[in-house]
């Protein structure tokens, strides 16, 4: 076998490899210039990062704007090679210049910056004393461009910050309307032009709204244009990410094979997919249209299958009319990204239980009921589909106080607490739950919201829950979940006596022992489910055999009497408990269990008559990793966002939103210093995330958590590599960097 051109070492270590092609080939670019691009040419960049105790690789091939086809066509062929020399794994991105990805921008912590020229062109290293004047405008809060824009001051605006290279010394301009995190990209950016171009000599000046008017009118001179009256205001310009509406987007999953003897590229289905639509003995295209193409390689594929397949992919780009900087990634059979897996509306993972991403509860400030992550993947699937949702969100065992509250004329009316637990999916309600840590009250407000309550109910609980929020002065965590879809934790808090009924207060319901004041033939059934005694509720559902499930226990109330039908599948616990659920809900009922296939006629008669119900249970839907993302709703209310990828704490911006998704719910994380408007909007910014983002999880059926910064509960820090509670006291500010800055030219602080 030829020796590779990439070298034997090649991706055997964690870290970063970048090659650029010089006369078609793969030359090792210089470590020092890392994060720096020519616009006129092509790269090879191998990200090999440790999983566990396996490496795992992500090739990239970055396609400058004024490369030849030629060069195009050699990283992409590479690009091939290096895959193929790392046991064809890896998963492989295209990356076109201003339009990377941001798991690319992530390996550059400090930014890409662009340059003009290339190989081709003949370029040369430059002499770090030659003067050459750049101005260079810095976008992005957390995934940064570095872009060269013409030496004027027409080029500036006052939202962003911009970067004046003047050889000896480098100028950083803080627009007045740039924010914190903004600022301290700008100095890193200068800091890397520093230490590249310079050889780390130059002097770096920073100018912002408390420098002097010499410093400015210095910078302006230099400049050769303009001051700061003529600096244009904010960009119009966006520059996050944005996340088109993949449900408005057609998503098309087309079968590659050979087995006819030629190659046919032939179309099998479109959203919803699933994950058995994927032979392993062939290769396939998934085109989500504006998130770009897919090109899945089977195990059992042929060699030419593997390798037209990506060409097809990049003449779909020509034939489709598709932008040139859209998304081509390779990924293989067994090792998909979740951003494949989230096009399909089911996948069953091969790997153990730990492939579920559920935060194992500990005694920090929790209740260590058990270790989720050990329990057997049955035990596993019980727990997620019967427990409750979020089940890693424990902050305690469910026995601290209530406050119970149902939206009645868009008003608070207090609950009777005893009725605490009895719940009408035609109202909403919002309940204040108070628990102590460490002799400190902390809060948890849920509100609550019944599938057939009126949106105007329901928009009010949600400003009722901001304002409980504001009474305890910010420090609770928000939770919005609809019928069906509690959290663990809240159904816990009614130990086994949660119920929820039809109807509601406009129905001129009062209380359980009513329950023949409103149903005209005294027929009810109710849904029994849960894990455990604690978590044990039920849910009247329609007099219907298509309400049955044979995973579950039904309490069936006659007019004379009351039958517990027991799933085949239901669990010995669940049998147990339905029990006390039927004395519950049907009290002074004579009760009669039955199991499913034993049906009396008289049951079938009560329910209408026999009819087909569930019986298999669905595959369950992809396991979604956890993403950061920094939201932005603009004026004309369009999300816009920033995905971080790879992210950790730091990447939480104490004057921003962010919002994370665990795969499981959603979180809404509020910074210290963000703006009303962005609190306000903080509900709004996930519910249009999850219209965004095209995974089968809807707004409603998805829990949605807002929580504040440095009250964060601990299902949401778990998610996180690591956590340092103290992180944002011992974080270096603006003003202490900027004061290193001024002391390393020699320069005393004196504000």
């Amino acid at each position: 076998m030829p020796e590779s051109p990439f070298g034997a070492d090649v991706g055997k270590q964690p870290g970063l490899e970048i090659w650029r092609i010089e006369n078609f080939a793969p030359v090792p670019y210089d470590k020092k210039s890392y994060g720096k691009f020519y616009s006129g040419d092509s790269y090879i960049v191998l990200n090999t990062r440790l999983s566990g105790d396996k490496l795992k690789w992500d090739i990239h091939f970055w396609l400058g704007k004024d490369t030849s086809q030629d060069e195009m066509g050699a990283a992409a062929i590479f690009a091939v090679e290096l895959d193929d020399h790392l046991g064809g794994v890896p998963v492989q991105h295209r990356e076109v210049q201003e339009y990377e990805s941001s798991m690319f921008l992530a390996n550059f912590p400090g930014g890409v910056r662009y340059l003009d020229g290339g190989v081709a062109s003949g370029f040369k290293h430059v002499d770090p004393d030659q003067v050459e004047k750049k101005l260079l405008q810095v976008k992005g809060k957390r995934n940064v461009r570095i872009r060269q824009v013409p030496l004027d001051v027409s080029s500036m605006n006052k939202g962003d910050c911009f970067v004046l290279d003047a050889g000896k010394v480098i100028y950083v301009y803080m627009g007045n309307g740039s924010k914190k995190i903004e600022r301290l990209k700008a100095i890193q950016a200068a800091n890397q032009v520093r230490d590249q171009d310079h050889a780390g000599k130059a002097r770096i000046v920073i100018l912002d709204e408390f420098s002097s008017g010499g410093d400015i009118t210095t910078f302006f001179n230099e400049l050769g244009s303009g001051s700061p009256s003529e600096v244009p205001e904010g960009s119009t310009e966006d520059d996050d990410i944005s996340f088109e509406k993949q449900q408005q987007s057609l998503v098309i999953l087309f079968h590659v094979s050979d087995a006819s003897g030629q190659l046919v590229i032939e179309e099998i289905g479109q959203k919803p997919l699933q994950q058995s639509m994927l032979k392993r003995e062939d290769c396939f295209i998934l085109d989500t249209a504006g998130s770009g193409l897919f090109v899945w390689i089977g195990r059992g594929c042929t060699k030419a299958e593997k390798l037209e397949a990506m060409n097809v992919a990049q003449k779909f780009l020509t034939e489709k009319g598709y932008p040139i900087w859209t998304k081509v990634n390779r990924v293989v059979d067994g090792g998909e990204p979740t951003i494949f897996k989230q096009y399909f509306a089911s996948w069953k993972e091969e790997t153990t239980t730990s492939q579920f991403h559920v935060p194992v509860p500990t005694k920090n400030g929790r209740i260590a009921e058990f270790n989720i992550s050990s329990l057997h993947r049955d035990k596993l699937r019980l727990l997620l589909k019967q427990g409750g949702a979020a089940p890693g969100f424990s902050p305690d065992d469910g026995s601290g106080q209530k406050e119970i509250y149902r939206v009645e004329n868009f008003e608070l009316a207090p609950v009777d607490p005893s009725a605490y637990g009895m719940f009408f999916g035609g109202d909403s309600y919002v309940i204040k739950y108070t628990y102590n840590v460490g002799g400190k009250n902390r809060y948890i407000i849920y509100f609550w919201q019944g599938n057939d309550s009126s949106q105007d109910e329901k928009a009010a609980s949600a400003i009722h829950a901001m304002r409980l929020d504001n009474e305890v002065a910010g420090k609770a965590v928000q939770v919005r979940l609809t019928q069906g879809n509690e959290p663990r934790h809240f159904i816990k808090m009614f130990k086994g006596k949660m119920i929820i009924f039809t109807g509601g207060h406009a129905s001129g319901f009062r209380n359980i022992h009513d329950y023949d004041s409103y149903d005209v033939d005294g027929t009810r059934l109710f849904h029994v489910r849960g894990y455990g005694a604690d978590d044990m509720r039920a849910v009247q559902v329609a007099e219907t055999a298509s309400s049955l499930n044979s995973d579950d226990v039904f309490v069936l109330e006659t007019p004379s009497k009351t039958y517990l039908w027991n799933g085949v599948a239901s669990s010995d616990d669940e049998k147990s408990l339905g029990v006390e659920i039927a004395n519950l809900v049907s009290p002074g009922r004579e009760l009669v269990p039955i199991n499913e296939g034993e049906e009396p006629q008289e049951f079938w008669d009560a329910l209408g008559g026999k009819g087909p119900y569930t019986t298999v249970q669905p595959d369950p839907p992809p396991v979604l990793k956890a993403r950061l993302f920094h939201c932005i709703l603009n004026i004309s209310g369009r999300l816009r966002v920033e995905e971080i990828k790879p992210f950790k704490q730091e990447d939480l911006v104490d004057d921003d939103v962010m919002v994370l998704d665990s795969g499981h719910e959603i979180y809404v994380w509020i910074g210290l210093h963000s703006t009303d408007q962005e609190r306000a909007a903080g509900f709004k910014m996930a519910q249009e995330y999850l219209k965004t983002e095209p995974s089968q999880r809807s707004v409603d059926s998805t829990l949605i958590f807002m929580i504040h910064q440095r009250q964060e509960p601990e299902s949401f820090t778990d998610v996180f590599p690591t956590w340092n509670r103290n992180m944002w006291k011992e974080q270096k500010t603006y003003e202490q960097i900027k004061a290193e800055i001024m002391a390393s030219n020699g320069v005393e602080d004196d504000e």
